[in-house]
């Protein structure tokens, strides 16, 4: 028996990350459009090729992303945005302006909101859809990639977004009756003008249905089930992270073809998948699409076996898109052999998907799926640095007033203004400023040896000194030392500490064409020497100002690096904390009288089912305070988070007791000030007045109204300006110039409030 085998996507970049390269030339002007179309056309056609040689048997058209999915689902359906009218892929320069910010008729625009895309580290953009103007479907892209698979002999179906999940991405809460006519229509439009290229399935991208009615409403799921019921398309519903909860029967209820079954993060036993299977083709996402571990195949054949006794009708695959892993493990050949075959990024997992799909087809494991089984086995009993005994028992050894500070919040904020001199309406930055060519070269000839540690620390003490200098000039209350020792705020930490593993090309997409690597943690973690200390301590000696402290904190080290699988992420996040405790308490002994832990990630980590959350929020707020609660009261100790929805997490934020918090929140229309947290989060704030993701100068003007803002709603006695994240990414003139015009409308709102 013949097994169907499908990936429900690839990673975008490429296996060295050519299109980053090549859209970042793209917007300097080094690169015409023409060229930039070509390289997209081979790395789509080499994502194909790489399927097809694993025996996958379809490959998507709509898959591969000049920016994001979900702006590429508003271009093909031709939905009008606010602020941009209508995009298209005939133009990129009006894909890319609603996605970078830029010039609209004369007046300066600032792109879409980007968040978080489900609980993943990726990142989309929030459609803000024009209901007043029509909406137009153009197919122009599809074709033109569905052309160019039939050249290449490749069996491709397209995907988009389904209307479920992109209404609720758009944060298109209620739909009135006109608006859902409207997004039906053109949904079924775009089906009829696919249909005329004698495509006859096509696979509607439902994340957000898969993870259940408290993310998509009634009205949003209504959309999907009225378009469905219309069209004569097969359609494939395709939904990951979660097990389709307060939907499942009115979708097998409907005239849907295939359903896609996360059988890795979904709630579906065996009994389930076979009712499921009774009535519908089913799709079972059996191998991990956001894990990096190899999977148990032959627990996984022992699965597929027994819904083979049942049914033939279903496919394998990955249960989501391999967007979130890395490539491809080749040329890894730095990492310790007994971890390299315990991996499997993108290549490798689709390779896995072959051996299953051999074995299933013989009637049982192949030699290959067997050699490969034993390999996984030998290679994690023999891996050092699983178990480190002293780790253990530390962790063993806690105690509650471990995680607990010694004064109240409002009592320590009174002490710290008086011991550190804090003026009122305070400025600071979240941390990084500016790394130039210099200094990425400089980290690069000494990690390859081409400069000793004397030479790379005299150079690196320069750049402190040049942007403490920076920092003081402008007239910023509270500096930084720029971070300028760091290549990436997580993996930074990784390299300092034991039970942490690098990749050499481990990319995955983070937004557009910024990617990220990140570590992998294999064994327990710990501390063996100093990973901040000195270079605070140098940049505090340059100044008489406060010198923050930078860490990042043990959520966030633990959710953007890729962890291990044989304990609980609990655990790892209490050993991390510890070791980020020592480093703390170093920094205090040593003079730093501010220390920011940055846990941008807290929200984002969030399980998806809401009845994990409780135990969640438990563990990631008493792994922040264990870290953080060891220093006196009279240090100040700050946090940084990334915008979003707060709401859920506000008693946690305020749990973790920190003195002050900033927040990303221009980006968002400044809509935090009228949030719940702005209102219930009892210590000092400080949302972002400079969105840093925009290569656009903050204007006086708008920093000034924007302050204001906090101000009137807030209240002086309680806000920081600050920007809105790191400042690592942009250029120093349009720094410099923004950071300038951000102090300076702060000292005229100092002035109006005394």
């Amino acid at each position: 028996m013949s097994i169907t085998t499908f990936v429900p996507g690839f990673p975008r970049m490429g296996p060295n990350r050519e299109y980053k390269w090549a859209v970042e030339k793209f917007w300097k002007g080094d690169l015409s459009e023409e060229d930039l179309l070509s390289l997209v056309d081979t790395q789509i056609v080499n994502g194909w090729s790489t399927q097809k040689a694993s025996l996958i048997n379809k490959q998507l058209i709509g898959d591969f992303s000049f920016y994001d999915q979900v702006l590429d689902t508003v271009a093909y359906l031709g939905i009008p945005l606010n602020r941009f009218g209508r995009i298209s892929f005939n133009n990129l320069n009006s894909y890319f302006t609603a996605a970078r910010g830029g010039d609209i008729n004369g007046k300066k625009e600032q792109p879409l909101e980007m968040t978080k895309w489900f609980n993943t580290n990726y990142h989309y953009l929030v459609p803000e859809i024009d209901w007043k103007q029509s909406f137009k479907p153009d197919v122009s892209r599809l074709i033109y990639e569905y052309e160019l698979a039939c050249k290449n002999n490749y069996n491709v179906i397209p995907k988009i977004i389904g209307p479920a999940t992109l209404m609720a991405l758009s944060k298109e809460i209620e739909l009135n009756s006109k608006q859902k006519s409207k997004i039906i229509n053109v949904y079924l439009e775009l089906f009829n003008d696919i249909k005329k290229l004698g495509i006859s399935e096509i696979m509607l991208d439902e994340g957000g249905l898969a993870v259940g009615d408290h993310f998509v409403s009634q009205p949003h799921f209504d959309c999907l089930i009225e378009v469905v019921q219309a069209s004569d398309l097969d359609i494939r519903i395709n939904g990951y992270f979660g097990s389709y909860d307060g939907f499942l029967e009115n979708l097998l209820d409907s005239s849907i073809k295939t359903i896609h079954l996360d059988l890795c993060e979904g709630n579906f036993d065996i009994e389930k998948i076979i009712q499921i299977s009774e009535r519908k083709n089913v799709y079972l996402g059996v191998i991990n699409g956001r894990s990096i571990w190899r999977n148990d195949l032959k627990e996984t054949l022992t699965l597929l076996e027994e819904v083979r006794k049942i049914t033939n009708s279903f496919e394998i695959g990955t249960s989501c898109s391999l967007m979130h892993v890395p490539y491809s493990l080749e040329n890894e050949d730095g990492l310790d052999k007994n971890l390299i075959s315990i991996l499997s990024f993108g290549k490798e997992k689709i390779e896995e998907i072959r051996l299953l799909k051999e074995s299933l087809e013989e009637g049982e494991p192949t030699a290959e799926l067997e050699t490969f089984t034993a390999s996984v086995i030998k290679a994690n009993n023999e891996l050092e640095g699983r178990v480190v005994r002293e780790v253990r028992e530390r962790i063993s050894q806690l105690k509650d007033d471990m995680f607990q500070r010694d004064l109240a919040r409002e009592e320590r904020l009174n002490l710290q203004k008086e011991n550190i001199g804090i003026p009122k309406i305070p400025t600071t930055t979240i941390g990084s400023f500016p790394q130039t060519l210099e200094t990425r070269s400089l980290r690069r000839a000494f990690k390859s040896g081409e400069v000793d540690k004397e030479e790379y620390s005299l150079g690196i003490k320069e750049i402190i000194k040049e942007t403490v200098q920076i920092q003081e000039d402008i007239g910023l209350d509270i500096l930084v030392h720029g971070e300028a020792e760091r290549n990436d705020m997580v993996e930074y930490f990784g390299e300092l500490l034991n039970g942490f593993a690098f990749t050499r090309n481990g990319w995955v997409q983070s937004y557009g064409s910024r990617c990220v690597k990140p570590p992998i943690i294999y064994g327990d973690v710990f501390r063996e020497r100093k990973m901040t200390v000195d270079w605070s301590v140098y940049a505090q000696s340059l100044t008489k100002k406060p010198m923050k402290g930078m860490l990042t904190g043990p959520v966030t080290i633990l959710k953007w690096s890729f962890v291990r699988d044989d304990i609980s992420n609990e655990e790892v996040a209490y050993q991390i904390a510890l070791s980020l405790r020592d480093e703390v308490l170093e920094l205090e002994s040593n003079g730093i009288k501010i220390i920011q832990i940055d846990e941008p990630a807290i929200r984002e980590g969030l399980p998806l089912n809401p009845e994990d959350k409780d135990e969640y929020l438990s563990w990631a707020v008493k792994s922040f305070k264990l870290s953080s609660s060891g220093v006196s009261s009279k240090t100040q100790i700050h946090s940084h988070m990334c915008y979003s929805e707060f709401d859920e997490i506000l008693d946690a934020i305020n749990a973790l007791d920190v003195d002050v918090l900033s927040i990303e929140a221009s980006r968002s229309g400044m809509d935090l000030v009228n949030s719940n947290l702005s209102k219930k989060y009892n210590g000092e704030i400080g949302p972002g007045v400079y969105d840093i993701h925009s290569p656009l100068v903050l204007e006086y003007k708008d920093a000034k109204e924007r302050i204001d803002q906090l101000s009137s709603n807030l209240g002086e006695d309680y806000i920081w300006i600050n920007p809105d994240c790191g400042l690592k990414t942009r250029g120093w003139d349009e720094v410099i110039e923004s950071l300038t015009n951000m102090v300076q409308a702060t000292i005229e709102a100092r002035d109006e409030v005394s």
